[in-house]
Formats: C-alpha cells, sequence, structure tokens
C-alpha cells in the first residue's frame, strides 16, 4: 500500500501547534523568573525589615548572674 502525501495544510497545521506550544513554554518560563526575582525581592525586604527591627530595638540591661531568671532562692 503507498503512502499517501500528507497535505500541505496539515503541515502548516504541525508547524504552526509546534510554534504555538514553543511560544507557550517562552511565556511560562518568562513568568517563573519574573516569580523568581519577586521572590527574592520579597526575602531581601524581609531581612532588611528583620535587620531595622534588630536594630531598633532596646538594649536588655544587664541582668547579674541569674541572666534574668526567676528563682525561689533570693541571690
Amino acid at each position: 500500500m503507498d503512502r499517501a502525501e500528507v497535505p500541505s495544510w496539515e503541515s502548516d497545521l504541525i508547524d504552526e501547534a509546534i510554534r504555538s506550544a514553543e511560544a507557550r513554554l517562552r511565556q511560562e518560563q518568562d513568568r517563573e523568573q519574573a516569580a523568581a526575582r519577586r521572590a527574592l525581592q520579597l526575602a531581601r525586604e524581609q531581612a532588611y525589615h528583620r535587620l531595622a527591627v534588630a536594630i531598633d530595638r532596646p538594649r536588655r540591661a544587664h541582668r547579674g548572674p541569674g541572666g534574668g531568671q526567676l528563682s525561689f532562692v533570693p541571690t
């Protein structure tokens, strides 16, 4: 049985499907890269905030040998 020629419109349809899939893949990769950049920026902002809070936190006074722990026996 002879194999029939594939119509040109079918080849075009296959090529268009491949181009469309590749475009969707590129868009998804771009979105993933953008999400990674946003996540990194958010992590940096959280770290800066924690640092600022730690800097602004009042210093602890020296509490002595017990370190501020409650005790039943006065020292």
